[in-house]
């Protein structure tokens, strides 16, 4: 067994939900450090991102690790379809993770104590410079199943015209799309972000704006 990583430890304390193995769970996150496969325990951690390196057991009795990202707050925030008069509030987002830009709806991280409405009401102010004139919440999203262990929360709100822009945060603009070409948009591949294209099943489901009738 390798020594504890005393982060680690306080991670299992504080938050034992990051830690269930329910029943029939492909892995199971075992208690100890196995001496093979190290080292395990938190990888990186700053206010937003925690990365973990869980000691675990395969089905087939081998131990090793398997590595997942969850927010250092516990929640992941929320995403906000906004929609302005009808049309989709989109930003132009340049990602240092793909390297390129990305048309995306509003979202943001949760600030510790708050809600994810509350999180939803402040990234509109902050990210559009428009207030809520309504707010539906859609349901929560899992952005990547693969690594990331957290949920986010997905938001519709109805809001004033978007006034901000940030270009000092790699928004190069802020742009209310009509349903139409948002239609062409999605047929042509243009929209690759899961929480802007969650967002929109949900509202499609549900009939509203873009897509009420």
């Amino acid at each position: 067994m390798t020594g504890p990583d005393d982060a680690y430890e306080r991670l299992r304390r504080d938050r034992p939900d990051l830690f269930e193995n329910p029943p029939g769970a492909w892995t199971t996150i075992v208690d100890g450090y196995p001496s093979e496969g190290g080292p395990y325990g938190v990888c990186y951690r700053d206010p937003y991102v925690t990365l973990l390196r869980d000691p675990v057991e395969f089905p087939d009795g081998r131990t090793g690790g398997y590595v997942r990202a969850v927010h250092s707050g516990g929640h992941a925030g929320a995403a906000i379809l906004a929609v302005f008069e009808g049309k989709v509030v989109l930003l132009r987002h340049f990602r240092h993770a793909t390297r390129t830009w990305h048309w995306e709806i509003p979202r943001g991280f949760s600030q510790p104590g708050e809600t994810p409405e509350q999180t939803a009401r402040r990234e509109l102010e902050e990210e559009i410079g428009a207030p809520a004139r309504a707010v539906e919440f859609l349901g929560d999203f899992h952005a990547d199943t693969g690594v990331a262990g957290s949920r986010a929360a997905l938001f519709w709100a109805e809001v004033a015209r978007p006034r901000a822009s940030h270009p000092e945060e790699g928004v190069e603009r802020i742009e209310p799309v009509p349903p139409r070409r948002l239609g062409r948009m999605l047929d042509d591949g243009e929209i690759t972000d899961s929480f802007t294209l969650g967002a929109l099943l949900f509202a499609q489901r549900r009939g509203l704006a873009p897509f009420a009738s």
